[in-house]
């Protein structure tokens, strides 16, 4: 019923939000395009994307992008709705698979589930795996968690039979998302070292990882044929790894995003350290490794030991702990109370993140602007897309904006880690400084185009931005002081205005 409860809600919080925007949520826009190509080029993949016309390698693991494009071609389904809809369908199928790690992990059926009903009501886990760029995000999650779930049977086993499962589903794991392949490898290094790692089972490792050279190897075989070793080299340079991106390990209320009191946060790191003091290392380990292998996206996998330390805390710590209590005052209701008042809280919490969420998207009238932009501006046009929105990853509008209006914006991340390597960072501060004129008068947003080359054609500001530093915002009818400014220049001229977007044309 627990475990009913946990995949039935889980998914509701999945799926709800993409089913009240209308269109995918956040990012997606690069992937939107990606499957365009690969149906223009019958399945066969290019060399490059027309993806912000960047001569953008086609170097990302396509996994997702072929499963969208082909259900697309199918039945007949546009892209758009592609990118709404299966994120979070792949994503709610994360949760009974969770569970199936989580039991096996801790031995537990109970464990597991409650594990599956903190992995399930996590609000985190809707914004990343459930938005439009979700579409590999959701597979890499996927197909990682089976692959440390065979990987641990194999090396706690050491059955054989589960070398082949644990070579195809590691395999997926990187045909779908690079960081979700980065993070199976350390996973299973670690249930290899935890579970006492023998001749035997350091064989059985040798033919896993041989097999996943052989099945997922052919892919980047070609990538690195086409393009050679730089691709992959200026990919591999954009895991945000420093000192101060280890020490986000400290701030577990940025894993998983609940609004209020971080309830999940509290229990999974009471849980890691309950389990440090009873000499159950794995789980802790998966943790650190996370924030070490690859911190640009530890607060997304970080939620999957936190989850699991979390049901173990439930059930060896919590739940005891409350029956001493009804013991003590004699009395047999204290976890009948304790869960009809934290009940309507875990709702409430997943719930009010949910409406939040659905707001996240390109509005209507953005992508009526993006839509005049590609029908009346020339093909080689150059834009600064302004949305003041200084997270990159969190900018709808600045990433939908090259695959609707076809039309390159010199500012949009998407696609760039496979080209500026260790620039990318300096790309990302520059581009947030660009954002934050949206605040400032032209000579701002003039000083900031030297970096990315001087001049433009046209400047496209967005002026229904649904985020700011990637939390919600209430939609603001305050003109810009970047309008206001560039209405003055003798430079600039209006050719487009409405209450969504204003585009002004480069004299």
């Amino acid at each position: 019923m627990l475990l009913l409860a946990a995949v039935i809600f889980g998914a509701w919080f999945r799926i709800m939000p993409s089913w009240m925007a209308g269109f995918p949520l956040n990012d997606g826009g690069m992937f939107y395009s990606m499957m365009e190509d690969l149906q223009a080029n019958r399945f066969i993949p290019p060399a490059y994307t027309t993806y912000n016309n960047l001569n953008i390698t086609f170097a990302y693991p396509p996994f997702g992008l072929y499963v969208g494009a082909a259900v697309s071609s199918l039945f007949g389904i546009s892209g758009i709705e592609i990118l709404r809809w299966l994120p979070a369908i792949i994503s709610s199928l994360c949760i009974p698979v969770f569970y199936l790690l989580a039991k096996e992990i801790t031995q537990d059926k109970l464990k597991g589930t409650a594990a599956s009903l903190v992995f399930g009501f996590t609000p985190h886990l809707s914004t990343w795996l459930s938005a439009g760029g979700g579409l590999t995000r959701s597979f890499g999650t996927l197909f990682l968690i089976l692959t440390v779930f065979y990987a641990y049977k194999l090396f706690r086993s050491g059955d054989r039979k589960f070398i082949w499962i644990t070579t195809i589903v590691g395999s997926l794991t990187i045909l779908s998302h690079p960081e979700a392949g980065l993070y199976a490898a350390s996973f299973a290094a670690l249930a290899w070292f935890l579970n006492s790692p023998s001749w035997k089972s350091s064989f059985n490792a040798f033919f896993v990882a041989l097999g996943v050279l052989i099945l997922a190897g052919s892919w980047f075989g070609w990538v690195i044929h086409s393009h050679g070793m730089e691709t992959i080299l200026s990919a591999l340079q954009t895991g945000s790894h420093s000192l101060l991106s280890v020490l986000k390990i400290l701030n577990l209320n940025f894993v998983t995003e609940e609004p209020y009191l971080s309830l999940f946060s509290a229990m999974g790191i009471l849980g890691i350290t309950f389990l440090i003091i009873s000499k159950r290392y794995f789980v802790p380990a998966m943790f650190l490794a996370i924030y070490l292998v690859q911190p640009r996206s530890a607060h997304t996998i970080g939620n999957i030991p936190l989850a699991i330390a979390s049901g173990v805390f439930i059930v060896e710590v919590l739940l005891p702990a409350i029956e001493h209590v009804d013991k003590t005052l004699n009395t047999k209701r204290g976890i009948q109370i304790f869960l009809l008042l934290l009940a309507p809280f875990i709702f409430a919490n997943s719930s009010l993140y949910a409406l939040s969420l659905s707001q996240h998207h390109v509005s209507d009238g953005e992508r009526a602007a993006m839509t005049w932009v590609k029908e009346n501006t020339p093909e080689a046009s150059r834009f600064a897309t302004i949305t003041g929105e200084v997270e990159a990853w969190c900018d709808s509008s600045g990433e939908w904006f090259p695959a609707i209006a076809e039309r390159h914006s010199i500012s949009t991340m998407q696609g760039r880690e496979w080209l500026l390597g260790s620039s990318f960072i300096e790309f990302a501060t520059h581009r947030s400084k660009l954002h934050a004129c949206i605040n400032e008068n032209a000579a701002c947003l003039e000083h900031e185009l030297e970096y990315f080359g001087g001049n433009v054609d046209f400047v496209y500001v967005a002026l229904q931005t649904p985020t700011k530093n990637c939390s919600a915002v209430a939609t603001s009818q305050t003109t810009p002081l970047i309008v206001l400014s560039l209405q003055k220049s003798p430079d600039y001229s209006i050719v487009y205005e409405t209450p969504d977007a204003v585009v002004f044309e480069k004299k």
